[in-house]
């Protein structure tokens, strides 16, 4: 399953909706995506399948304005090597959120949300986003959230470009002991680090199965 959080052009507000078919599906039940992934996977099935089945409104995928999939209510933890970083929930947006012009390096990779307790996770692209001197300033997460049985369980191909040109490249295995441990329901592993980006630069994530987006650097959307 795939899913996303968007926000609706219809009623204003954020909505779940299931991905298929490179539509979004804007699902009926009035609950947040995060609601649903707590429920466990057979819940999370049932709604996909409401979703597919009688969807309140169908967006075309690269005409969606996409929200971070959930909003973490703790601490995420995030690792770049052997640097590990707690990011504040307020520091989490979504990739179509402006970035922030202090932005000066972004640490890409994965990041894994439970499902349910204990019962699977689910993954989706991650963007750490750091100021000259290193400090996080913004946690960008999304656009996509797909579950592990979508996944090929090999390690997940990522690799990032400005202006058509490669500045990143590394890879995740999502069964990382680390990034499927703790009891925090967000962490994220980010194993590229690119190099100093400008004010415009656009960086364009490839992260495999997970999907692709693109952000401009300072972007005030």
């Amino acid at each position: 399953m795939r899913w996303v959080t968007y926000l609706s052009p219809s009623g204003g507000g954020t909505r779940a909706g299931a991905v298929d078919d490179q539509d979004v599906l804007g699902s009926p039940d009035e609950v947040s995506l995060e609601r649903l992934l707590e429920g466990g996977l057979r819940a999370l099935e049932a709604a996909h399948e409401r979703a597919v089945e009688g969807a309140i409104e169908i967006i075309v995928e690269p005409e969606t304005r996409m929200c971070a999939p959930v909003v973490p209510r703790t601490v995420v933890p995030v690792r770049m090597g052997d640097r590990e970083l707690r990011i504040a929930p307020d520091l989490v947006t979504g990739v179509d959120d402006a970035v922030l012009p202090e932005a000066r390096m972004a640490c890409v990779g994965v990041a894994a949300l439970s499902v349910g307790e204990g019962e699977g996770h689910a993954y989706t692209p991650a963007c750490l986003w750091l100021d000259a001197v290193g400090e996080p300033v913004q946690l960008s997460l999304g656009p996509v959230l797909t579950t592990a049985d979508e996944l090929d369980g090999e390690p997940l191909e990522l690799s990032t470009w400005v202006e058509e040109l490669e500045n990143g490249r590394g890879r995740v295995d999502p069964n990382t002991p680390w990034l499927l441990s703790g009891p925090e329901r967000v962490r994220a592993l980010l194993p590229i680090t690119t190099a100093e980006l400008e004010s415009d630069d656009e960086l364009f994530v490839d992260a495999g199965e997970l999907g692709t987006f693109e952000v401009r650097v300072g972007s005030q959307v």
